[in-house]
């Protein structure tokens, strides 16, 4: 006798759905999407500023204050601007803090690509410092005209006189001692009257005293430019042969031919200053 089991055609089709279903599931690759990446807390925020463009401008156009202008100080790069960059002495002092990373921006962000940049930018800014410093003192020991002509009289009597004094070559050597030309005196800016160097061994000797600080900070600027006459410092522009931000007293070889020059003293928040010019005679 044979038994038939019947089955249900609703549940039989469900049945094979289900494992039709699982499947296709089992099947597909699984869409593993990566998780978002994790804020990187902790890291300083940049400006979007370029550290090289606001050097540039900095350099070529920093008298004008566009590097101030291009970092959105627009109030202050107007002063700049009508200042002439501080007479000269703003413009190197911004120039500074850009190439140490001290600038910021308006919103008081570091400047965009300082670590990479910095480099080129310091090599180049003293290169062209170096070159106007040779320029400058080519064209002092190439302007006298008249210095050949007055030494062939020393050199022709120079022997009348060492022949009856042969015993005593030193003499001369002994009696040379530092003599002032011109000295300047005082507690902001101020320029000297011209004043004539022979083109002997010349010393600069400066003291600044009384450098206001404010929160343990110095706020005093000082900068001393030896110009030839007729040179006007802030058309011409200029290297200072000493720069200093606080109280300092010392001396300095200067490196002048012979003409006429005059001292021209750049200093703001000093108590008071004193520069003196002396020659070897």
């Amino acid at each position: 006798m044979r038994v038939h089991h019947r089955t249900h055609p609703a549940r039989f089709a469900s049945h094979v759905g289900q494992v039709s279903s699982e499947r296709t599931l089992m099947s597909q690759t699984p869409n593993l999407a990566p998780y978002p990446p994790a804020n990187s807390y902790g890291q300083l925020q940049q400006s979007n500023k370029s550290f090289l463009v606001t050097w540039l401008l900095s350099l070529l156009l920093g008298v004008l204050g566009v590097d101030r202008f291009y970092l959105g100080k627009v109030g202050t790069g107007i002063l700049k601007l009508v200042t002439l960059g501080g007479f000269g002495i703003w413009a190197l002092i911004d120039l500074i803090l850009i190439l140490t990373n001290k600038m910021r921006d308006k919103q008081g962000l570091p400047l965009e690509g300082y670590d990479k940049h910095k480099k080129v930018a310091l090599i180049v800014t003293a290169a062209l410092i170096l070159l106007s410093i040779i320029i400058n003192v080519a064209r002092g020991g190439s302007t006298p005209t008249s210095a050949p002509a007055v030494a062939p009289a020393n050199d022709a009597a120079a022997p009348v006189a060492a022949a009856p004094a042969a015993p005593e070559p030193a003499a001369p050597a002994a009696e040379a001692t530092w003599t002032k030309v011109a000295e300047l005196t005082g507690s902001s800016d101020m320029a000297s009257q011209a004043f004539a160097l022979s083109g002997k061994s010349t010393r600069l000797v400066y003291s600044f005293t009384g450098a206001q600080q404010v929160n343990g900070q110095s706020m005093a600027v000082g900068a001393i430019y030896l110009e030839k006459e007729g040179v006007d410092i802030t058309t011409d522009g200029g290297i200072p042969i000493k720069m200093l931000q606080k109280d300092e007293s010392g001396e300095t070889a200067v490196h002048k031919g012979a003409g006429n020059y005059y001292l021209d003293v750049k200093a703001a928040n000093f108590d008071s200053w004193t520069i003196t010019v002396e020659e070897k005679k």
